[in-house]
């Protein structure tokens, strides 16, 4: 029995190491900039074998959405929005193949709690790059998955036992048999197949076979399944048993101890291979993630209609620029930029136009300013410009250039020929402005005296004393 132990640990290790993969740890490892919210790997029958919870695997995953896509109402790899535990996400359920057969499928869900998913998020283009990501890290995973697969299926369990008894020479047969009596696991390939009730099969207990005596021991098992009632069949040399019955027990000792480090050179063989491909997964994935990552921050920083900064930059940046020319008391100059008549160009050529319009002429601002100014929608048709180190004639003279680069063409829109025209209103900073907001509010003081004064003008504020 203490050899039937042995030997059981054995299979059940091996089968183990078969039939699970740490994918987490490699999920871990390369998921960057990714908020993770739920993590499964299913069989193909919907069965869970790996997951973020420990206490469903095993368990059949039976959610709505994971229905609806085995039904064929949802095409599977497709990203799409739903509720778990209330909270938004985006999921999807990703198909493993090998040799063209499904094997598996990655359930993966993404925390949206950021976004709001009542509107459209189909061409937002920060949920594209999040999306492009996600299918990376699904394509690391895939690849951990079935180069496991493949080095595992080269381990067959019948040359597992064959090497086993090899190195025992006490053991002389390994066999496992299913509930219709069938052997379908053995050390002994041609048994394989063949019934217990078989004429020639040996029975339990004492046998001579080939002239030696040996002792089968058959005992109930539930490996490979708890579910799953087999049986362990155990043919052993009894002649060394009979005059050497602590020999028996080394024996036992040395096959336990192969046994172990079978299995754990099975495991190592498995997890260095994955690591070593999650590692160079990671690393291109890094660089792939910080470019999206820069494109993200610059996407959430960008006006989407005019391709200028946002005001939520603008502000941070005024704040910035401000503090900075107060601390070593440079000049710093704000200039405010209102097309003139907006309202008239959307009400009488629509708004399509009034944005070909905001466009084309952000286009020719941004073609009049330096280096080191900043270029911000404010809001509506208001386009704000930090000008820093830069004196009110300085600032003015700038002003001039973008007045007449604005007023010298009209935009040409489908049939129609708009002509635009512009004010400016332009704050220097003094000493006893004590925030940004303050000269903010003169430049836009400034732009209200050159609309009052007949517009297409450009204004400085004048301290009333």
């Amino acid at each position: 029995m203490n050899i039937v132990s042995s030997v059981s640990s054995a299979i059940e290790r091996f089968h183990d190491v078969k039939s699970t993969m740490n994918l987490q740890k490699l999920v871990d490892d390369v998921s960057f900039g990714l908020d993770i919210f739920e993590f499964r790997y299913l069989e193909a029958d919907g069965i869970i074998r790996n997951s973020m919870f420990k206490e469903e695997i095993g368990t059949v995953l039976t959610s709505k959405s994971f229905i609806e896509t085995l039904q064929g109402e949802r095409r599977i790899s497709s990203f799409f929005f739903e509720v778990r535990d209330y909270v938004d996400v985006m999921s999807i359920y990703y198909p493993i193949y090998s040799n063209n057969k499904l094997i598996g499928i990655i359930d993966l869900a993404v925390d949206m709690s950021e976004y709001d998913l009542t509107k459209s998020l189909i061409n937002n283009a920060a949920i594209l790059h999040r999306q492009t990501d996600i299918l990376n890290l699904l394509k690391a995973i895939n690849g951990s998955i079935t180069n496991s697969i493949t080095i595992l299926n080269k381990t067959d369990i019948n040359d597992f036992l064959h090497a086993y008894i090899d190195t025992a020479k006490d053991i002389k047969q390994i066999s496992i048999v299913n509930n219709e009596d069938k052997i379908f696991i053995s050390s002994s390939k041609y048994l394989i197949g063949k019934k217990l009730t078989d004429e020639d099969s040996p029975k339990p207990g004492m046998n001579m076979i080939d002239g030696e005596l040996t002792y089968l021991t058959v005992v109930n098992s539930h490996l490979f399944d708890d579910n799953y009632l087999t049986k362990l069949m155990l043919l052993t040399d009894a002649t060394n048993y009979a005059h050497h019955e602590k020999q028996l027990l080394t024996t036992a000792l040395i096959t336990s101890i192969i046994a172990l480090l079978f299995a754990l050179f099975t495991s190592r063989l498995i997890y260095y291979t994955a690591i070593e491909q999650s590692r160079k997964e990671r690393e291109r994935l890094e660089e792939l993630v910080s470019i999206r990552t820069k494109e993200i921050e610059l996407l959430s920083k960008t006006d989407e209609l005019t391709g200028l900064w946002n005001r939520r930059y603008l502000e941070e940046s005024l704040d910035t620029e401000f503090k900075r020319a107060k601390r070593y008391n440079h000049d710093i100059s704000i200039m405010m930029i209102d097309l003139d008549h907006f309202k008239h160009i959307n009400d009488t050529y629509g708004h399509m136009a009034g944005d070909e319009v905001l466009r084309q002429m952000s286009s020719r601002i941004k073609g009049c300013q330096r280096e080191t100014d900043f270029v911000a929608r404010y809001g509506g048709e208001e386009i704000v410009v930090i000008l820093p180190e830069t004196d009110i004639k300085t600032a003015t003279e700038i002003a001039d250039t973008i007045l007449k680069s604005i007023a010298k063409e009209p935009v040409l829109f489908e049939s129609f020929t708009i002509e635009v025209t512009t004010s400016i209103g332009i704050s220097n900073m003094s000493p006893e402005h004590l925030n940004y907001s303050m000269i903010f509010a003169e430049a836009d003081e400034a732009l209200y005296s050159a609309k009052a004064n007949g517009r297409n003008r450009v204004e400085v504020y004048n301290k009333k004393i």
